[in-house]
């Protein structure tokens, strides 16, 4: 076995691939998700045994074997709700983890396509002659089922092509900016570089209400631009200034231009009634530099 067949069969776990913190979050939620499962299972036999104490015991006035259990409604239990959330718990386990990584790696990993290769397949037709076998079937696998984080962040890795996290995300927010940036058929940019300005088409709407009052609104494409901006302005996705953060979380003020104080590269945003804004960044250095390498200076393929 040669050099590169030996490294070709070396297996990388997925866990390897992720930060300490990150798994750190993985292993705990593998816990709180293991003992849930262990729980409420116990809890189910509990109140399987309970509820045959109270019919035992009330057999002879022939009165409900809920009359004390659950009386006046201040307990909402039972087999079927205690073994529903018993299963749900396997969802649960995969939104958590997904909803995690997104955040952290502004990525958009899809947790339905996860959940579709992890989890059994529920019966689609109540009408199947053999449906009473396939719901008991499903609801088995669902009762054995134990997933392990690390299924999950391989089903990851998958949607993100093999890519490392960090750069997932990366190639994923650059392909927003790109997509904001030329139309739909990808032949017409939607921006135009003038020096130390980047202008864009139909970036905005003004709203007039009353009394000379009106308020702007950044449209969804603009907002992606931004996000690529605050990640060029930072070098990253974090320590964003806050008044490009704010921009992109809470849109436009009242007034415009909108001044990003605290940057060194992205200086300001003008907004106009007819839909373009002009982005003005401190050198045409830097407006030359984003355009290349977020929004592309030719049509993409």
């Amino acid at each position: 076995m040669n050099l590169l067949t030996k490294f070709a069969s070396i297996e990388i776990r997925p866990d390897a691939r992720i930060s300490e913190a990150d798994r750190t979050f993985c292993q705990a939620h593998q816990a709180a998700y293991d003992a849930a499962r262990e729980s409420l299972q116990e809890l189910e036999f509990l109140w399987e045994d309970m509820q045959r104490q109270q019919q035992e015991a009330l057999a002879p006035a022939d009165a409900s074997s809920e009359s004390y259990l659950t009386a006046h409604s201040k307990l909402y239990l039972s087999e079927d709700n205690i073994r529903e959330q018993r299963r749900s718990l396997h969802p649960i386990f995969i939104n958590k983890l997904v909803a995690y990584f997104n955040s952290a790696y502004h990525l958009a990993i899809h947790a339905e396509a996860i959940k579709e290769n992890l989890l059994p397949h529920e019966p689609s037709c109540r009408f199947a002659q053999d449906y009473r076998q396939q719901a008991e079937e499903y609801a088995a696998a669902l009762d054995s089922l134990a997933l392990h984080y690390t299924e999950v962040l391989e089903q990851l890795f998958l949607q993100t092509s093999g890519r490392e996290l960090a750069e997932a995300a990366v190639s994923d927010l650059k392909g927003k900016c790109r997509r904001a940036a030329w139309d739909s058929t990808g032949d017409r940019a939607r921006y135009t570089l003038k020096k130390a300005v980047l202008q864009l088409d139909y970036a905005c709407s003004y709203r007039s209400h009353y009394r000379n009052y009106g308020s702007w609104e950044i449209h969804q494409q603009a907002i992606d631009i931004l996000k690529g901006i605050a990640h060029f302005e930072a070098g990253g996705f974090s320590n964003i200034p806050g008044s490009l953060e704010q921009a992109i979380r809470k849109g436009a003020p009242d007034d415009s231009p909108i001044e990003f104080a605290g940057c060194v590269k992205v200086q300001s945003m003008k907004l106009y009634k007819n839909h373009r804004a002009d982005i003005r960044f401190h050198t045409e250095e830097h407006a030359r530099k984003f355009a290349e390498e977020y929004l592309g200076t030719v049509p993409p393929c």
